[in-house]
């Protein structure tokens, strides 16, 4: 289930849909009839998508939007598109600018399909859709769940596990001692979606970048420095992180993530 909801004061609901389409769409696939360079109010580079509202109530806000549109021309201003779990509980949310309601259509089984034109900062990832969903019954209860899928939707994991509201679920106190299951970690991606899970639990957020990662290990997203990291099957990581170059000279990626967690005090043991 999803929302949109207006970002203002009040912050009102513009209507429940069912699902969402041609939004979780990936770096890869703006919609090239819009411009990928949009300076839009100051907020710098982002993307114009249209998504597809599924199942929108056809007696709600945005109905009498499409109604009234005249010369405003559907305009809807600023909003959030919310994700909710089975219960209605917002467990995510994209804020999505100068939402333009362009397409109404009425179905026969009593509901409608919006279809909006909104700006983005960064596209939602192709595979956060399919993920959003799963967890839309509860977020993981094991670890490595996210390895069944492909390694091009394991970004969309990674983009869920980092916006996911957890509501009143109690983090670990900090230990002393971390295990990160290096078993399948065959690229930069899984290795985010496997560190998440060893320092925050099944489905955990621990970072999407090297800087990201750099600002976890201070708290606030989970255990901070110092502590001792003991990354089993390294030799995993070795053979598929340890041949990709990063800019600095002699060093690769490996390298990168190690001295990372070293300058911030953690003791990497490659087991």
């Amino acid at each position: 289930m999803f929302s949109l909801r207006a970002d203002d004061e009040d912050g009102r609901n513009l209507g429940f849909f069912s699902d969402v389409q041609d939004f979780f769409v990936g770096h890869a696939d703006a919609l090239s009839e819009f411009s990928s360079e949009v300076d839009f109010d100051g907020e710098g580079d982002g993307f114009w998508v249209r998504p597809r509202l599924i199942g929108v109530e056809p007696s709600g806000v945005l109905r009498r939007a499409w109604q009234a549109r005249g010369d405003l021309g559907g305009e809807l201003g600023n909003a959030w598109i919310d994700v909710h779990d089975t219960t209605g509980r917002t467990i995510g949310s994209y804020f999505v600018g100068a939402v333009t309601l362009e397409h109404w259509e009425e179905g026969g089984d009593g509901t409608a399909v919006a279809t909006v034109a909104c700006w983005v900062g960064s596209l939602p990832e192709a595979g956060a859709g399919e993920v959003w969903r799963a967890w839309s019954s509860g977020p993981p209860a094991s670890v490595n769940e996210w390895v069944r899928l492909s390694a091009g939707r394991r970004k969309g994991w990674i983009e869920v596990a980092g916006k996911y509201r957890r509501g009143g679920e109690k983090v670990d106190p900090r230990r002393e001692r971390y295990t990160l299951d290096g078993a399948n970690i065959s690229d930069l991606t899984s290795f985010y979606c496997a560190i998440g899970e060893a320092m925050n639990g099944p489905g955990g957020h621990y970072g999407s970048n090297i800087a990201a990662l750099d600002d976890c290990l201070f708290g606030g997203f989970g255990p901070a420095a110092p502590f001792r990291l003991v990354w089993e099957n390294s030799e995993v990581a070795v053979g598929a992180l340890g041949s990709l170059p990063t800019y600095l000279p002699n060093a690769s990626v490996l390298d990168q993530i190690v001295s990372c967690f070293e300058r911030r005090g953690v003791t990497v043991e490659l087991a």
